[in-house]
């Protein structure tokens, strides 16, 4: 059951970053771009908790279902806010799927990073 809390707090905490970095890059015009080290940076960091709180193999998972959890409903998100939308407008099939592909990807990848690093700080005393 803890497993199960972590991946959704992973995945609220994912989808209210592009949240708050779509109505910030809106309100401050900086580019909305910008936001994806705010997301490979959570990915990281979600990936060391994993990696210490359970076994290593848990880092790349959750990593991975934080990148189809971002490239899906935190583009929505991102989307219905503005910074988000294509330039021309329009959303293909093809386009949305290489995109979460993308996302569960470097989700994974970071989340490897972040975990070896949880690894090596050493495993968090179970409560």
């Amino acid at each position: 059951m803890r497993v199960a809390r972590l991946f959704l707090l992973a995945s609220v905490s994912v989808v209210a970053f592009d949240a708050v970095a779509a109505v910030a890059s809106r309100a401050l015009g900086f580019s909305y771009s910008y936001a994806a080290i705010g997301s490979v940076v959570l990915y990281a960091a979600f990936g060391s908790a994993a990696a210490r709180m359970f076994a290593f193999r848990t880092a790349p998972l959750l990593g991975a279902a934080m990148g189809l959890v971002d490239g899906t409903a935190g583009w929505a998100v991102a989307w219905a806010v503005g910074p988000g939308r294509l330039s021309d407008g329009e959303l293909t099939a093809l386009l949305w799927m290489a995109t979460a592909v993308f996302a569960v990807l470097v989700g994974a990848i970071c989340a490897v990073v972040g975990g070896g690093v949880g690894r090596l700080m050493g495993r968090t005393p179970q409560a």
